[in-house]
């Protein structure tokens, strides 16, 4: 009877990137936690502040509250609806942000590192929300069980996090082939982080040609109704940087 449980997490996951974003409640935009840049946010680019409002703006979709129960019922009945309108509106945010890029392919390239090292802490994110989706006691409680739980949600929290771990080491390496000693902290920043999501989500740290900044920046928004990669895992098309 156990096995159904997990399996709904599962299902709202999967099914999420499906659905019409359902009315999103009111929400409070907290800072994304970056270095602050070299010019003032106000400053930069109309393209770079359009892309960092709808980032913040995915981010401040925050995942419901856990059941208050941890029984079968409980659990079914928040995934089947607070989770899954999570992650439709989520989803929904991710990919009108992601839409923010292409233009942002024109520009200089501190701010297409910026942009890279947004779109890595988005998934991020994203990724750590879901991975706090509640456990059924009867789960967490015996070890057998909670490896067949963790291991099922893993695979839907495995693309993210490539996504996530690929934007920040394609981060980096914008920043050092751009020289500006004044953005070594974007670079550090990106550094670390890259590096905490591999830790973190025991993935392979991404090939070169994986952080290259085409694979991160697709080279035209996708045609009306692509859905970004989300919980799909479909991987950004890619193509040829601007110089």
């Amino acid at each position: 009877m156990w096995r159904w449980v997990p399996l709904m997490v599962i299902w709202a996951v999967s099914c999420a990137g499906r659905q019409h974003a359902p009315e999103a409640p009111s929400a409070v935009v907290a800072p994304i936690p970056v270095p602050q840049p070299v010019y003032p946010r106000e400053h930069l680019s109309t393209e770079m502040q359009i892309l960092w409002g709808r980032v913040e703006d995915a981010v401040s979709v925050r995942p419901p509250s856990p059941p208050t129960e941890s029984n079968e019922e409980a659990i079914r009945q928040w995934a089947e609806g607070p989770f899954k309108e999570w992650l439709i509106r989520r989803q929904a945010a991710t990919d009108r942000a992601l839409s923010a890029t292409y233009p942002l392919r024109q520009r200089p390239a501190y701010e297409r590192g910026m942009g890279t090292a947004l779109f890595g802490y988005m998934y991020e994110d994203w990724a750590s929300s879901i991975r706090g989706a509640p456990v059924p006691e009867d789960i967490a409680e015996d070890e057998g069980l909670l490896q067949i739980y963790s291991s099922a949600l893993d695979e839907h929290l495995t693309p993210l996090a490539e996504l996530s771990a690929r934007a920040y080491y394609a981060c980096v390496a914008l920043f050092v082939k751009y020289g500006d000693s004044q953005w070594v902290d974007w670079a550090d920043y990106c550094d670390q982080r890259g590096a905490e999501v591999v830790e973190t989500f025991k993935l392979e740290p991404p090939e070169p040609e994986e952080t290259n900044e085409a694979a991160i920046i697709p080279p035209e928004s996708p045609d009306a109704g692509t859905s970004s990669p989300g919980m799909d895992g479909a991987a950004l098309d890619s193509g040829t940087p601007s110089p």
